[in-house]
């Protein structure tokens, strides 16, 4: 499944303030995935995996969604026409070590360079997301703000 000009990823930063309704990021990350004109919206298993964590972890946020309520959300999500799942597939765990052996990551930012290594695979290059720096050091991608 190879991505338009138009497509991006979508962090999962993106979906946690889309469902944080006091957050005031709130309202430009939901439009933002409502929003079926910019073309397709990607995202992975590992993103709704992160979604879930931290909307449901009281440490992560200030007012924590119950487990149903996170699920519910996500059903919400992959509901949307213009919103896919990229598969974890074999092709992107041998991308995944070759970015290891090429950037040398050490820790948790392994899990940015899975994202990359689904986004690479799927020719997807941009992605929406609210920590930019997780990214920019990634020859070839773009990271973008939602406004």
């Amino acid at each position: 499944m190879k991505s338009d000009s138009y497509s991006f990823f979508v962090d999962a930063n993106v979906l946690v303030y889309a469902a944080l309704k006091d957050d005031s990021r709130h309202d430009v990350a939901r439009a933002l995935l409502k929003d079926s004109s910019r073309g397709t919206l990607y995202i992975s298993p590992q993103i709704l995996t992160e979604f879930y964590s931290t909307i449901t972890s009281s440490r992560r946020v200030t007012v924590p969604y119950a487990p149903i309520d996170a699920v519910e959300f996500i059903e919400t999500l992959l509901g949307y026409e213009h919103i896919r799942v990229l598969p974890v597939s074999r092709e992107v765990s041998d991308r995944l070590l070759v970015l290891l052996k090429t950037y040398g990551v050490k820790g948790p930012l392994v899990f940015d360079l899975q994202i990359v290594a689904t986004m690479l695979v799927d020719g997807v290059t941009k992605i929406f997301t609210y920590n930019g720096r997780d990214f920019d050091w990634v020859a070839g991608l773009e990271a973008v703000e939602p406004s």
